[in-house]
């Protein structure tokens, strides 16, 4: 087959734009599934070099062969009996309108979808639901800078994050962005501490009392120093902060609203069909005895 494909794609590219099919040429056949030169080529996407296309070209062919030898093997395993075929063409037929209204509702979402979330919604969402936001790790708020062991700027660096006033972050921001391995002084941003640790060689068996215990840490490796500041945290059970939620909170925000327009339209759609007459349910007799 790899053979057949790499002759097909070279005619492809001799002939470009003029090609003369012939009778619906053949690619390939697996059992009685036929895949056609004209669907192949109708596959390939446009702009794709030589060498993409065939890539595309062999993988396209390998995996079409591949699902019709495996559906064929399913429906002659599966379709042993006249009732097994019947439940089949049912479960597509349900599977092919669940899609079509699938892709209705979601092309409605998109154009009726108030996406804008006010910071007052957010806030209020959280003080209403405080028990969805207990932490599951530590976080903290930090300044930190990541220093070669033999960078002059150490003792300034120490000295301008034991400070930590205004005029300091200014300079420590100046002296991390010229000097520093890495660097990460947005302070007023929650992170997990189990991130830091993979970028500081901290070692503790109790986070919370390691939290607890240390406001300014200075670390050193046989090639790096690394100096900390932490300015707060929180740890595991306890709530957390607005800011750390902030994002999540948004997102639930946007999900209740999409569930509700969804739930809104589909009612409407009913009620309409029903107000105009669309929609008859006969009643069902039932027998009594």
């Amino acid at each position: 087959m790899k053979n057949l494909v790499l002759i097909f794609i070279l005619v492809i590219f001799a002939t470009a734009c003029n090609l003369i099919k012939k009778d619906k040429p053949v690619v390939a056949e697996v059992f009685e599934y036929v895949l056609y030169e004209a669907d192949l080529i109708e596959a390939i996407p446009h702009g794709l070099n030589k060498e993409d296309s065939l890539l595309f070209v062999q993988e396209y062919v390998n995996q079409w062969a591949y699902h019709h030898a495996l559906l064929h093997r399913a429906l002659i395993n599966d379709l042993k009996l006249p009732e097994d075929e019947e439940k089949l063409e049912k479960h597509i037929q349900d599977y092919k309108e669940s899609l079509v209204i699938y892709r209705y509702t979601q092309r409605l979402v998109g154009q009726k979808l108030d996406t804008n979330v006010q910071m007052e919604e957010i806030e209020a969402y959280y003080h209403q639901h405080p028990t969805e936001f207990t932490l599951k790790d530590d976080i903290v708020q930090v300044a930190f800078v990541k220093l070669y062991n033999s960078e002059k700027n150490i003792k300034q660096v120490r000295k301008l994050l034991q400070n930590y006033e205004p005029e300091d972050i200014v300079r420590l921001k100046s002296i991390a962005e010229d000097k520093a391995v890495n660097y990460f002084l947005e302070d007023d941003t929650w992170i997990l501490f189990d991130d830091l640790v993979k970028e500081i060689p901290i070692q503790t068996y109790n986070k919370t009392l390691y939290l607890q215990n240390n406001k300014f840490i200075e670390l050193q490796d046989s090639v790096f120093t690394y100096l900390l500041r932490i300015n707060d945290f929180r740890v595991q059970d306890s709530y957390s902060p607005l800011s750390f939620e902030h994002n999540r909170i948004r997102s639930l925000i946007i999900n209740k609203r999409k569930m509700e327009l969804i739930e809104r339209m589909q009612k409407d759609v009913f009620n309409e069909a029903q107000k105009d007459g669309d929609i008859i349910i006969h009643e069902q007799k039932t027998d009594n005895k």
